[in-house]
């Protein structure tokens, strides 16, 4: 017998409820909840809401509705999509053989939360619980939570997403009226707000586990990192969608011509904006240095980091990947970061073929 980790044996405690909507099969729930792009919308999310059900005087029968729902309502959550509510309905549907009055319910719940607004006693207890930090979260709380959302939705340019973010929080300071100081601090807050992103350019073709490895250091540093894809005159391979890593899912990837002081100017009207070099060795930070004077010359203000990736990344370049799949399909797969999230293949692919 196998030895369950520790999140598995937690799950097993809501067994009971699975039975009781027939679902035999629930492992999964897990995996997703753990993805790697959530960062709010997590296992610690979901155990909050747990908690509050658990607490709630209901029926066992309401619990169960209530505990369903929990596990569902966000178990498809890609923040670059609009369906995520109705993909999660349906992917509950999927597990549920049942047909009853209850599993319909917690369909009709998951999709209430796309806005909160309620349609059955239920919902509207699920969905206080689910915006209790919207409607009782100190500044404090909600600080730590506007970082961890701004983290889940980095895929968009950081204006867009302010756009948006500030809209919303301007609709929530009207709906909920019991911690309206505290989420119009954030709305201040997030006004004059500017993170500080780093820009990674590079051709990126392919996108190699010595990228990988810079990107995720560059991403312990700021609070986002721009995967920024630009077209070398001295490398004639043309960039195509198929060059964009997979891995880079829920980051934000753009391609862009011209001169790179440019592109790093057009970032900085909402936020402090770094160049991140990455190095392999010294005969790297030679060319750099000497690439770097040309941009300062082109632009004065000009902040830059570099990255040394570590040491059993040192021999991989993209030229000599190209080149090993001249010789051979495939022969560069094993230099190449994996998808950590199969079952998204699908809905990754969609996105960068959109």
């Amino acid at each position: 017998m196998h030895n369950q980790t520790p999140e598995v044996s937690w799950l097993k405690q809501y067994h009971d409820t699975f039975a009781f909507f027939g679902i035999k099969s629930y492992e999964h729930l897990l995996t997703r909840w753990q993805e790697p792009h959530r960062f709010y919308h997590n296992l610690a999310h979901l155990k909050e809401l747990l908690g509050c059900i658990e607490q709630s005087e209901v029926k066992d029968s309401e619990r169960h509705i209530l505990i369903a729902s929990a596990f569902y309502h966000d178990a498809v959550y890609l923040p670059w999509r609009t369906d995520n509510e109705e993909l999660s309905a349906a992917l509950f549907e999927a597990d549920c053989p049942q047909q009853s009055e209850a599993a319909a319910l917690v369909k009709q719940i998951i999709l209430d939360t796309r806005t909160h607004e309620a349609t059955h006693p239920l919902s509207v207890l699920f969905c206080r619980f689910d915006t209790h930090l919207l409607r009782h979260g100190s500044f404090v709380e909600l600080l730590q939570w506007e970082a961890a959302i701004f983290k889940e939705y980095q895929c968009f340019d950081y204006r867009i997403y302010r756009e948006a973010r500030l809209k919303l929080l301007q609709h929530w300071i009207e709906r909920y009226p019991e911690n309206q100081n505290n989420l119009q601090s954030l709305y201040d807050y997030l006004l004059h707000y500017k993170p500080k992103i780093g820009v990674y350019p590079g051709s990126f073709n392919p996108f190699h586990k010595g990228h990988y490895n810079i990107l995720v250091k560059a991403e312990q540093v700021f609070d986002k990192v721009i995967i920024a894809r630009g077209i070398n005159p001295e490398k004639t391979d043309a960039l195509t969608r198929d060059a964009i890593s997979p891995i880079l899912y829920y980051r934000q990837t753009e391609g862009f011509e011209g001169l790179l002081t440019d592109y790093l100017t057009s970032k900085e009207a909402y936020a402090d904006v770094t160049l991140i070099r990455g190095l392999r060795n010294g005969d790297d930070l030679a060319y750099e240095m000497n690439q770097l004077q040309f941009m300062r010359d082109m632009k004065h203000n000009l902040k830059t980091v570099f990255f040394h990736c570590d040491v059993e990344y040192e021999h991989i370049s993209s030229s000599a990947l190209r080149n090993l799949d001249k010789i051979g399909k495939g022969y560069s797969r094993p230099y190449l970061p994996e998808l950590p999230v199969p079952h998204l293949a699908h809905f990754i692919e969609e996105r960068f073929m959109t």
